[in-house]
């Protein structure tokens, strides 16, 4: 690729950082270590870029110091596949000064680039530089990373909007707002409850045109991050498979019934390819499988797994009979927001068959986490609150959180406390 249209390329994404645009906060901080590049993964639409760009704008004065490239650009494409030293090449070309200056290289979606892990390396050697890197997949990043990075990278996840960063980007951005405007909050949690947390469905009014925004992510993660990627021919099995996981949010799967499913529709795999598949879906930050809470490998491979989606509206917009399962969506709300936190996280099964939706931590240390969307009825109240205090003595903990839509109150079990919140409030008091 000709030198010229790479810095062509630069020289428009530079006149890009003028840090006037208006971009909703993100409670993400990403700190910058000295000799390490600052990798931010997730899904794609999920804001990487402009979280970046943001923190560029506003944190480097000097926007000729900055060599930002974005590979999904199409104007791009050859370079995919050449000698990525060519991007350094090209940049210092137009700034010979910047030898021995710091130079901010941005690097999006960076995983289309072949032997970017040894670009990126020798430009921490070479050069005086700081390096932020985006991708849509956790395994490419992460393999190469370590294989070839060492441990000169730190990483962070970008999801979608979490109900904090929602209400930002409806003016409501501090706790007084919060308070002094109950009834839009609560409007505005049924809003985000329908719709999720992608940034760019603000931009669109019709509900029809939301549906079809969030439905051509999903094919964009089939065509792209899956497909391309490995090199899959067969679509339709992939395309199946994904709407059939969707459509499972929150509830358990085995490979097995998966296979059965498939081959009713006339898809034939196995049930090897089939955990291939979750694994790159989970790779490309759509469906994240969460194992049942054991130290025994063996035990954690045989039982189900429970399925988890990026952003829940995703998974809705794929499969209408979610969208107005409102526990169904709730659990998910509450299994991102752990995830935004950085916990490692299971389900769990009691010694007498019950179950627990979330814990996180290690055993000794654990919290416990159930989602119930209504607890009013005594005959869920009972099965709720039976659960946990089972799980309490399996794994010796004496408190545990139970997320509702509506419901507040503090209940004593023995030696247990149990703390019933509401979703909303619980939402906006996780540190992220």
């Amino acid at each position: 690729m000709k030198l010229e249209s790479i810095q062509s390329i630069i020289l428009q994404n530079q006149k890009r950082l003028s840090g006037d645009e208006e971009i909703v906060p993100r409670c993400l901080k990403m700190e910058t270590i000295p000799h390490k590049a600052s990798v931010l993964m997730g899904i794609r639409r999920a804001g990487k870029s402009t979280y970046i760009r943001k923190l560029i704008a506003d944190t480097v004065p000097d926007k000729e110091s900055v060599c930002w490239l974005d590979f999904a650009d199409d104007r791009l494409i050859a370079l995919q596949s050449e000698e990525p030293g060519q991007i350094a090449d090209a940049y210092y070309q137009l700034y010979p000064e910047n030898h021995g200056r710091t130079v901010v290289f941005f690097l999006d979606e960076i995983q289309l680039v072949n032997d970017w892990a040894l670009f990126v390396n020798r430009l921490q050697n070479t050069e005086d530089c700081r390096i932020y890197i985006t991708g849509s997949s956790a395994r490419m990043l992460s393999k190469e990373l370590a294989s070839e990075l060492g441990g000169r990278t730190i990483s962070w996840e970008l999801f979608p909007y979490s109900f904090g960063e929602y209400l930002a980007a409806c003016g409501i951005s501090s706790r007084k707002d919060v308070i002094a405007n109950g009834d839009k909050v609560g409007f505005l949690f049924s809003e985000y409850v329908k719709w999720g947390g992608f940034p760019e469905l603000s931009y669109i009014n019709s509900e029809a045109q939301k549906n079809r925004y969030l439905q051509g992510i999903a094919m964009d993660v089939i065509t792209r991050d899956v497909a391309m990627r490995y090199k899959i021919q067969d679509l339709p099995l992939l395309h199946a498979l994904l709407i059939m996981l969707l459509g499972n949010m929150s509830r358990s799967v085995t490979v097995n019934k998966l296979r059965q499913r498939l081959a009713g529709m006339h898809h034939s795999t196995s049930g090897e390819w089939i955990s291939r598949y979750l694994g790159y879906f989970n790779d490309a930050y759509i469906i994240f499988p969460v194992e049942i809470l054991s130290p025994n490998s063996a035990v954690r491979a045989v039982n189900p797994k429970k399925i988890y989606c990026a952003d829940h509206a995703l998974a809705t917009a794929c499969d209408f009979s979610l969208f107005d399962n409102t526990g169904i969506i709730l659990e998910n709300m509450v299994y991102i927001q752990l995830r935004r936190q950085g916990y490692e996280i299971h389900y769990y099964k009691t010694a007498n068959g019950y179950e627990i939706d979330f814990v996180t931590g290690k055993e000794g240390n654990s919290a416990l986490y159930q989602v119930c969307a209504y607890m009013d009825e005594a005959d869920t109240r009972k099965r709720e609150l039976r659960a946990i205090k089972d799980a309490c003595t399996d794994l010796g903990c004496k408190e545990a959180t139970v997320i509702t839509l509506q419901q507040e109150e503090v209940i004593e079990m023995e030696d247990i406390t149990v703390s019933v919140v509401r979703a909303r409030d619980w939402l906006l008091e996780q540190p992220v």
